[in-house]
């Protein structure tokens, strides 16, 4: 009977509450990494304290914690990382208290435990010392294997951003002369890969290294911006080459940038159906009048050494010639009104051509002809310098290499086959070297 008791005395535990469990000493851990932590106290404080018959004490609580875990995330989101628990006392050194894992039922439970956007892949368990400016303190770490769940953002990210890139590719079928069409769908793509790339940065640290996503979210933005500069060679390759065309029919300019024999006849029709007033070097003045339809040319000559004026044809000498431009206005219903000593000029183009009495032998130009004077002389320099300009480009054009495309529609065709195929290799690239030597 007496070893029966004993028995039974030996395996019975003593439970103690909150009252008792002031009265025996705990170690004072803490965690390193702690961010943040509370203890649960629903109904009670979820403590634990168990004393055995041969002095061993059992001492557990419960609480949530918040640990900090510092992570690379160049491979972000196909990554793994490597996070601990650091479990370390705080007040006493190692002189005065060691800490052990109690193995091999150190930790339980992993296997069943699941984390938010992760894998646990294992754990293993760590014991070190760590000396600080109070002394040397005994750490237990368990490390934790996590590898990230990319299912997440396989359907958050990759997917919407290869659907976004393919649906730039439907401009490739559109008729290039739908520009509104076209220019709508680049847009719109643009700007959506714009607005997935805010989202997946706003949700990530901000790290001063490149992560794998924006190497993606990058490269699917070049694809989009690029299909939409496609639209742009197709346009300026078919408009351009017609409106090039239609310049040289019209101004009279060839291939080689050369005047041809139409082009002198065609600037004098397209001057605003102006006339022109001329001064040589004898003293005289010629005032020329184009009527509308630029067939006939009434000049009037003044002489400076007489007052009589007379009409005659056009002369033009070979002396210095100097030009001044006049719109064409219709007669005034008003008789002539100037007396027998004068004469009527009409030189204001502003105004209608109402007869005007000028005194004197000589007729001086206003200040209105001489600066429609200095303008035609600018217009002329002007002329002159984009001849230039134009005969330069013409020369370095013809030596280089030229790439002329007869059918705009060639450049769509070949865009349907390279586009895809240089995303596809792309994607290839990136998910090889990511999944398998990146890892």
């Amino acid at each position: 009977m007496e070893n029966s008791h004993s028995l039974l005395f030996l395996s019975i535990l003593l439970y103690l509450n909150e009252i008792n469990d002031r009265r025996i000493w705990v170690p004072d851990t803490f965690l390193a990494n702690d961010k943040h932590s509370y203890l649960h106290d629903v109904t009670e404080k979820n403590k634990m304290l168990r004393l055995s018959r041969d002095g061993r004490i059992a001492y557990g609580m419960r609480f949530t914690s918040t640990l900090a875990c510092s992570m690379d995330l160049r491979n972000f989101p196909l990554d793994a990382q490597n996070c601990t628990v650091e479990i370390e006392s705080y007040g006493y050194t190692t002189s005065e208290v060691l800490m052990k894992w109690n193995h091999p039922l150190a930790v339980h439970g992993v296997d069943q435990a699941e984390v938010p956007q992760f894998r646990i892949l294992g754990y293993q368990t760590e014991d070190s010392i760590v000396s600080t400016a109070t002394g040397s303190y005994q750490r237990l770490s368990l490390v934790f294997q996590l590898k990230r769940s990319v299912g997440y953002f396989i359907f958050q990210t990759y997917l919407p951003c290869v659907l976004i890139v393919m649906l730039s590719w439907v401009s490739f079928w559109i008729n290039h002369e739908a520009t509104s069409a076209r220019v709508a769908l680049g847009i719109t793509t643009v700007l959506t890969m714009t607005t997935i790339s805010t989202g997946v940065r706003q949700s990530l640290p901000r790290i001063s290294y490149v992560k794998s996503i924006d190497i993606y979210l990058v490269m699917c933005f070049v694809f989009v911006f690029a299909a939409l500069l496609e639209y742009a060679a197709v346009n300026y390759s078919y408009w351009g080459r017609r409106s090039r065309r239609g310049d040289n029919e019209c101004s009279g300019w060839n291939l080689n940038g050369e005047p041809t024999a139409m082009s002198a006849l065609d600037r004098i029709n397209n001057d605003d159906k102006e006339s022109t007033m001329e001064w040589n070097g004898k003293g005289k003045n010629i005032v020329e009048v184009s009527t509308e339809s630029e067939t006939k040319h009434e000049v009037v000559r003044n002489h400076s050494n007489s007052n009589d004026s007379s009409s005659s044809g056009i002369d033009r000498d070979s002396h210095s010639v100097r030009r001044v431009v006049f719109r064409k206005r219709p007669s005034s219903p008003i008789p002539e009104l100037c007396p027998d000593g004068g004469e009527a000029v009409i030189i204001d183009g502003d105004n209608p051509e109402y007869p005007r009495f000028v005194s004197g032998t000589k007729a001086r130009p206003s200040f209105s002809i001489r600066a429609r004077r200095r303008m035609t002389m600018a217009k002329q320099r002007t002329m002159s310098i984009k001849t230039s300009i134009h005969k330069a480009g013409k020369k370095a054009v013809s030596t280089l290499p030229s790439f002329r495309v007869k059918d705009v529609n060639v450049i769509d065709r070949y865009s349907r086959v390279i586009f895809p195929l240089c995303f596809v290799l792309f994607n290839l690239f990136y998910w090889g070297y990511y999944t398998m030597f990146a890892g």
